[in-house]
């Protein structure tokens, strides 16, 4: 038998489990401000309705370059009225279902997500085909996703993070930096 390849190496976020709303629980949906982070907090109506417009109007493309700056990599996305559901927010159709259509209209995740949180693992997650769960100790779920999902995710925001970094004037290294990072944070190969 021959041993794995290392392009099916899996990716492994410890995520809370029953409490789908790990990060807020105590936040309505909307815009929250907290010192450096914004959080964009999408209520389950939104999820179940499949409505983008607010979502869409708070993270576009379209704002002025000193918006879409104060925002590059400083945004949480969480999603709220899951907390007495069971199962973890990957794992919910609705919720999937709201992510891809999401990241069908709006692919940016690499350019806004705060890579200090869980926040980019979680829509990862909620977008990739393939996942494995494996309950572990204090109510926690390991997720795995299979290394070829992850880098279809990773490219599928490459054109829309290159675009927004030539928008803000950064160059090519400076942008070939920042994806690196998030390369990183997914555990992609060099």
């Amino acid at each position: 038998m021959n041993p794995p390849s290392s392009f099916i190496r899996k990716r492994k976020f410890a995520i809370a489990s029953g409490k789908a709303n790990f990060e807020l629980n105590r936040y309505t949906s909307g815009k929250v401000k907290t010192q450096d982070t914004t959080l964009i907090v999408i209520s389950r109506e939104e999820v179940e309705t499949c409505d983008l417009t607010r979502f869409l109007g708070s993270c576009s493309p379209k704002h002025q370059d000193h918006r879409l700056a104060q925002l590059h990599g400083k945004v949480r996305f969480t999603i709220d009225g899951f907390d007495d559901d069971p199962e973890p927010l990957c794992t919910i159709p609705s919720v999937r279902t709201f992510y891809s259509l999401c990241h069908a209209r709006w692919p940016c995740w690499s350019f806004f997500a705060d890579l200090d949180s869980d926040c980019l693992g979680m829509i990862a997650a909620c977008i990739v085909p393939n996942l494995s769960l494996v309950q572990r100790p204090r109510r926690k779920v390991e997720v795995t996703m299979l290394q070829p999902d992850l880098i279809c995710f990773f490219e599928s925001c490459l054109p829309a993070a290159a675009y927004l970094h030539s928008r803000l004037g950064i160059d090519k290294y400076a942008g070939a930096k920042l994806l690196q990072r998030v390369s990183y944070y997914l555990q992609l190969p060099d």
